[in-house]
């Protein structure tokens, strides 16, 4: 039984949402589910209510650049309904996946206030036997000010300024084999391996094993420390 996400000691508990918090708010029309997977995953079934923004690519816009313009971004989560406003829980199939992650970090980069990753994914919510759906909604376009974080991103300049700074920790969130270089990830990169100095920490070691649920604090703060990774460090992770 995973512990209730406000018995885990987070600093920001509210970037998460339980399965069950979410069931209860399946015909609530203010909140706008996004399932993050491929949209042929999509459309077999999903989250009842749920829309498609496809995590590595966001509906094509994010092709040929590091991130789509703010226009860009704004047009695609408009388009579904989104706007500032609109409480967001996005989710992917919740094992070994990391789209959902990238998904919902867009939306905090483009200044979204109120978005939430939900505890476990589809895995824990198909295990639970909650409902699934293979209706795609139609909502009403609003219009979403995309406003740029700049603290939560990392340029190639910065990443490159870090490699020599002690205050500074690069976290290599891939495989071991991806990390030394022995074995290709998904769309790999031309020369395999690491940056200079960078540690590594799977970032499915974070997660529960058996329900696929974020790591208590206590459990994190200790994984993490173990690693060099600290409030007092600058964190670049990739």
């Amino acid at each position: 039984m995973p512990i209730p996400i406000s018995e885990r000691g987070y600093a920001h508990p509210e970037l998460l949402a339980e399965t069950d918090w979410l069931a209860d708010r399946l015909s609530d029309p203010t909140v706008r589910v996004v399932d993050a997977r491929r949209d042929k995953d999509y459309v077999s079934d999903h989250i009842p209510g749920s829309v498609n923004i496809d995590g590595f690519s966001l509906g094509g816009i994010r092709l040929g650049s590091e991130m789509p313009a703010p226009e860009a971004f704004a047009d695609l989560v408009g388009a579904l309904g989104i706007d500032q406003g609109t409480p967001v829980v996005v989710y992917d199939a919740g094992e070994r996946s990391q789209m959902a992650g990238m998904t919902a970090w867009t939306f905090l980069y483009y200044g979204h206030p109120d978005v939430r990753l939900l505890d476990g994914g589809l895995a824990k919510w198909t295990a639970e036997g909650l409902p699934l759906s293979g209706d795609v909604p139609v909502h009403e376009p609003r219009t979403f000010a995309a406003r740029v974080v700049e603290g939560v991103y990392c340029s190639l300049d910065q990443a490159k300024a870090s490699v020599d700074d002690d205050g500074s920790v690069i976290w290599d969130v891939r495989s071991v084999g991806e990390f030394e270089g022995t074995s290709k990830g998904w769309n790999a990169p031309p020369r395999l391996g690491h940056l200079p100095g960078a540690i590594h920490l799977d970032y499915n070691e974070l997660f529960d094993a058996g329900d696929g649920t974020l790591k208590p604090a206590a459990e994190l703060t200790s994984l993490l420390e173990s690693r060099g990774i600290t409030p007092q460090a600058t964190v670049f992770a990739y």
